[in-house]
């Protein structure tokens, strides 16, 4: 506590003694209360922060022994030191009397300026001396409490022997020993054997901080991994500790998931150099005899199909026909495969235009119903990927509704804060939600090659592309309602939708 005003109260029913002692003691740092009677006395020390009361013994309505005592019986005021002030009462027994009820010492009128001076001024110095220490062991019961409840080891160690000196609870806690366990070994006790070089030589490097890892063995054998901060001041170290062990097995984890996704990225390299194989494979060796299927079954039908059968003729275009199939198949899959390695390069696309210019291009018997095209914000992202996302899209959208009168398209989209989502919505066949999980696979169909023919590869590379500008793909739809495929694209330039369309 720092040292600054003391108040001091003098009780006297005799206001020319008040003054007197008022001027006698008066210092700038001073502040008087003053009161003419016990129970005014009493009333003024219960309500406030003394440090000194000045008490006359004889009063008419309640002495200094009884005022004195009601004090020294109140919490709040007992530790409130008491100067007695007496012109009479100078016998022995009337001295001792004043002492058992809670004074410190008298003062004898007429008073000594000097001697009063003194006293009072000691009286002083002690209760402000009182009051410090007691702030001063509160603060130390706080810190010990502190110190006490941190889950942290927190010690001081003899830099020369290593032994522990002061430590909290969870040193004990932490390592399982009991308190006379630790005082009898020194730190090196307790570490792993390759940790006691190191420690030894920071402890000869004279560092003022020191900053290491150990790990520790605790009483049951199990092993711990603590970080050390220590302050090195003489031959003391002032340490935290803290159990890192957590942390080590999570970075012994992640390194041991490194190593496997290490392995995992050389064995899917290996099998991209596979797939390569199996591309540069479809794209010669099927291909191949396909064109050399198609070349002789145009020749036969050039020059023999009238000559041939009802039934002949009937099997030659189901030749025909699936040959015409698997090469779509085959244009799909490599088409498939060859997604994974296209670099994505960004451009500024106008929706709409790209809209119209698939649906315009479009070459399908399916093509039947009208499109409904809204007003459609630009977005940035690779031309022709995202070109390959709108015709699967459209030429799907076409073809499941192709059987429904007044079949239709309507292309739209939907803002969000950090994405545009579109959507291409069809009042065809619909399908079952249930199987909404298989609808993105490879080789996944819902309707048969005989109602819709197709590969099962579309929707496939449709999802592939959107994934790879960080967007994402999904679908409602009811069975003969019509379906709703959703695409996501992020906001990667400022687009102000409503600018756009004023």
């Amino acid at each position: 506590m720092k040292e600054g005003n003391t108040t001091i109260l003098i009780v006297d029913d005799i206001a020319s003694n008040i003054y007197a002692l008022e001027n006698l003691l008066a210092k700038d740092d001073r502040i008087f209360l003053t009161a003419t009677s016990g129970s005014e006395g009493l009333k003024i020390a219960l309500g406030t922060n003394l440090d000194l009361i000045i008490l006359d013994v004889q009063m008419p309505d309640m002495d200094g022994f009884e005022v004195a005592n009601m004090l020294k019986s109140n919490k709040r005021t007992k530790d409130i030191p008491i100067l007695f002030a007496s012109a009479e009462m100078k016998e022995q027994k009337n001295i001792v009397k004043g002492l058992e009820e809670g004074a410190i010492d008298y003062l004898f009128k007429p008073l000594d300026p000097e001697v009063t001076r003194a006293k009072v001024n000691v009286l002083l110095k002690l209760e402000l001396q009182r009051k410090e220490l007691i702030e001063k062991n509160s603060a130390l019961e706080k810190s010990f409490i502190l110190i006490n409840n941190c889950c942290d080891i927190i010690c001081t160690i003899d830099a020369e022997s290593m032994r522990f000196e002061e430590y909290n609870t969870a040193t004990c806690t932490l390592l399982g020993y009991t308190p006379g366990e630790m005082d009898a070994n020194p730190l090196t006790f307790f570490l792993a054997s390759d940790d006691i070089e190191n420690i030894e030589n920071l402890r000869r490097s004279r560092k003022d901080t020191l900053s290491f890892e150990t790990r520790m063995y605790c009483k049951d054998r199990s092993s711990k991994w603590l970080q050390w901060n220590i302050a090195v001041k003489g031959s003391k170290w002032f340490c935290n500790a803290r159990d890192i062990t957590d942390r080590k097995l999570a970075d012994e984890e992640i390194k041991h998931l490194n190593q496997n996704l290490k392995e995992n990225v050389q064995q899917l390299e290996m099998a991209n150099r596979e797939l390569e194989s199996f591309s540069y494979s479809v794209s010669h060796d099927l291909r191949s005899p396909l064109r050399a299927l198609s070349m002789y079954s145009q020749i036969i039908e050039d020059e023999h199909l009238p000559g041939l059968s009802p039934e002949a003729q009937k099997m030659f275009a189901n030749i025909k026909r699936n040959t015409h199939r698997m090469g779509r198949l085959i244009d799909d899959l490599l088409e498939f495969s060859r997604l994974g390695k296209k670099t994505v390069k960004k451009n500024v696309i106008n929706m709409k235009n790209l809209i119209e210019s698939v649906y315009n291009e479009l070459e399908t018997p399916y093509k039947k119903g009208v499109l409904i095209l809204d007003e459609l914000p630009e977005i940035e992202a690779d031309y022709n990927l995202l070109k390959q996302v709108v015709i699967n899209l459209i030429s799907n959208a076409v073809k499941y509704s192709s059987k429904i009168e007044n079949a239709s398209v309507h292309v739209g989209f939907l803002d969000k804060e950090d994405e545009v989502i579109y959507f291409v919505k069809d009042n065809g066949v619909g399908f079952d939600m249930e199987y909404l999980n298989k609808l993105f696979g490879v080789f996944q169909r819902l309707h048969s090659e005989k109602e819709f023919e197709g590969t099962g590869v579309g929707l496939a590379i449709v999802s592939r592309i959107v994934e790879k500008h960080g967007g994402r793909v999904w679908a409602e739809a009811k069975v003969n309602e019509g379906a709703t495929f959703y695409f996501s694209l992020p906001k990667t330039i400022s687009i102000d939708l409503e600018s756009q369309y004023q």
